[in-house]
């Protein structure tokens, strides 16, 4: 009996620490903070995102947002990386301080009251008080307001869709998500994405 043990135990072992190491094994999905005022957040991603407080990224991109604090997240996707003929996905996820004039020139084609919020990264919940009323804008007209001419783009900021965009006329704030491809680094000193 005691050599059956003898020779189990470390097939046991071998076996327990060969699927604690397999590279393909199923791996759970980060856990996000919840918040039911958000829609899901749909973004795949290679590396975690950081959050970044800048404005460039947004305003030089949609220079109709004026924004003048904004924490964002910008993350390559994992959808067609490995595709030749493909620029890779990258994707945009934003809360930003704007002044009245930019909710003034998108609430005229407001959807109405918001039941969810577009589906930030999770890590900018916390920029989003709990007083805020928002309503949302339909992401096409807010893209069409805010932008600018793809052939006008500056500094490596190339423009992308907007896909999800609310504002807050109260707290001045917009909640906005975009994805795109072509993302071109920034070409001047001390800046990225």
């Amino acid at each position: 009996m005691k050599s059956i043990r003898q020779l189990i135990l470390p097939i046991l072992v071998a076996v327990a620490l060969t699927a604690a190491c397999n590279p393909f094994a199923h791996k759970t999905a980060p856990q996000y903070p919840k918040d039911p005022r958000f829609s899901e957040f749909v973004f795949d991603f290679n590396e975690e995102p950081k959050i970044q407080t800048r404005v460039d990224s947004l305003n030089l991109r949609w220079p109709g947002l004026a924004a003048s604090e904004a924490h964002i997240t910008v993350e390559y996707s994992r959808s067609g990386f490995g595709i030749p003929q493909t620029e890779p996905e990258f994707w945009i996820t934003a809360v930003a301080t704007v002044p009245d004039e930019t909710i003034t020139q998108l609430v005229d084609n407001n959807i109405g009251d918001t039941s969810l919020l577009p589906g930030i990264y999770p890590g900018l919940y916390e920029y989003v008080p709990q007083d805020c009323q928002f309503t949302t804008i339909d992401a096409k007209f807010a893209d069409d307001r805010l932008g600018i001419d793809i052939d006008k783009a500056t500094k490596g900021f190339t423009p992308i869709p907007i896909t999800g965009f609310a504002v807050s006329k109260n707290c001045h704030l917009v909640v906005m998500t975009a994805l795109g491809h072509e993302y071109t680094p920034p070409s001047y000193p001390g800046q990225s994405q």
